[in-house]
């Protein structure tokens, strides 16, 4: 089974504390995502624009995620634009010489919970 990457950008208008105080509030639910293993949120504020990397165990987690409420939730927001994703699996060597061997070896978040 091959790990996915799913990276996903928005741009964010208007108050950038507001975004980021309901997304603490997501960030659990977010967590809870059957099959992720990690997300790493990037917001810069002066350019408006958010890009995140998720980390699924499997395609199959990977393309629920994409076909699920989050993105739709995200989308739905009146402060966020522009929503975009894509998908790669994981190049493992790769990745591994670039030292990401630990981040790739993380359990699902929902397991561990």
């Amino acid at each position: 089974m091959s790990q996915v990457l799913v990276t996903v950008r928005y741009r964010v208008q208007g108050d950038h504390a507001h975004f980021r105080h309901d997304m603490t509030k997501v960030a659990g639910l977010i967590a809870g995502i059957p099959g992720l293993v990690w997300k790493i949120w990037g917001i810069d504020q002066g350019r408006d624009v958010g890009a995140s990397a998720y980390l699924f165990a499997s395609e199959a987690s990977a393309r629920a995620f994409i076909a699920g409420p989050m993105l739709e939730r995200l989308r739905s927001r009146p402060d966020v634009t522009d929503v975009s994703f894509e998908l790669a699996p994981i190049d493992q060597d790769l990745s591994e010489m670039t030292g990401a061997a630990d981040a790739l070896a993380g359990v699902p978040m929902a397991a561990a919970l």
